[in-house]
């Protein structure tokens, strides 16, 4: 070889090797605020699970449609013997040491509208569980689901009335399968109302990732209390994530989830009306800027309502004495209380403010 061919070949690494790059051996301070969530995160990280669904198969019916399912995909299941096949992926978050889990009722059911024949929830330290469906609950999306472990992990709620727009939160989930992930963001919105098919809504919006899987995984704030659970996102053709993602309020999981786990369905209150938002221009007139206020459309003749004194026109301003943003907002309120309890609402007919106290009834299902 000769000198010069050498000193082309050698030469840049000889020079290379003289390059000296500084290093900082001093770990993160992680006490400085805003530096780090990872305390926090191995704290709370443990109550996320990931769920997946599978349907039982028999074995007649695996051997009409040999060819057709993939045989890697078929899972025996130790204990029972059954054949499954998997069908559905999700999260979920670990709310009582005893074992029960929330997380959203479309990861729970086939799209035929079944609850899923097997469901397993598999724990941050690899154990796999299978898990029974204690309840699930249409008119929110949620379901509650139970394993037979004792001192599990579990998670917190935070009050989601509380939330502010700018909040930092934190989404955790299994997005497409790839394992547990976490993703940050804030407080986009409250009391979105986005989705036709749900009964009752309040999303938080934020800007956290939230792709597919993340479904019925936490959004937690930064102490590491559950404020919402991940339900849905906005998103383009790709179906990715945009930043636009929706989370049902913890305060609205909390009181169905206790349903779910209690009695395996949801009461809700109702009062027998039917209304609609008060135009803006006519709540400046009334001097109701400061708060919602929503308008009685009907009164069902035999209703609470009616019975206590209400009637269509009249403005409904408060509840309890508590303000609400929209008819949205006051029916919710009303669907959380329980048949037999009474409210009071504050009101306004022909520009004059009176009181009437409500008897609440059982909301009919599927109402």
């Amino acid at each position: 070889m000769s000198r010069l061919l050498a000193l082309l070949i050698l030469g840049p690494a000889i020079a290379l090797g003289a390059v000296k790059f500084e290093t900082d051996p001093r770990p993160l301070d992680r006490t400085r605020p805003g530096a780090s969530h990872a305390d926090m995160l191995e704290r709370v990280m443990p109550s996320v699970v990931s769920i997946r669904t599978a349907e039982v198969v028999p074995d007649s019916v695996l051997r009409r449609f040999r060819g057709r399912i993939d045989p890697s995909k078929v899972i025996t299941d130790s204990k029972t013997g059954e054949t499954l096949v998997p069908r559905g992926l999700g999260s979920g978050t670990i709310i009582h040491p005893d074992g029960y889990v929330v997380t959203n009722r479309h990861v729970v059911m086939f799209d035929d509208d079944r609850v899923a024949e097997a469901a397993f929830v598999q724990l941050s330290d690899g154990r796999q569980l299978r898990a029974r469906v204690l309840g699930v609950d249409e008119g929110t999306d949620i379901a509650v689901l139970k394993v037979a472990e004792r001192n599990l992990p579990f998670a917190r709620f935070a009050d989601s009335d509380k939330a502010r727009v700018g909040d930092s939160v934190l989404a955790i989930g299994n997005p497409l399968g790839v394992g547990m992930t976490v993703t940050s963001g804030i407080v986009s919105a409250t009391g979105r109302s986005t989705q036709a098919e749900l009964a009752f809504q309040d999303f938080i919006q934020t800007d956290a990732a939230i792709n597919q899987g993340n479904s019925g995984g936490p959004l937690i704030d930064t102490e590491g209390r559950i404020l919402g659970m991940n339900t849905m996102i906005r998103t383009d053709r790709a179906g990715g994530n945009i930043g636009i993602g929706f989370s049902i309020p913890s305060n609205l999981m909390l009181s169905v989830a206790l349903d779910l786990a209690n009695t395996g369905k949801v009461v809700r209150g109702m009062i027998g009306v039917q209304g609609e938002d008060l135009p803006a221009d006519e709540a400046t007139r009334l001097s109701l800027n400061r708060g919602g206020a929503a308008r009685i459309t009907s009164a069902a003749p035999s209703g609470p309502a009616a019975k206590a004194g209400l009637r269509a026109g009249d403005i409904i301003v408060a509840v309890d004495g508590r303000p609400f943003q929209s008819w949205n907002d006051l029916r919710l309120a009303i669907a959380r209380r329980k048949p037999g309890e009474t409210v009071v609402l504050s009101f306004l007919r022909e520009g004059r403010g009176s009181l009437a106290k409500v008897s609440i009834v059982e909301r009919p299902s599927g109402n």
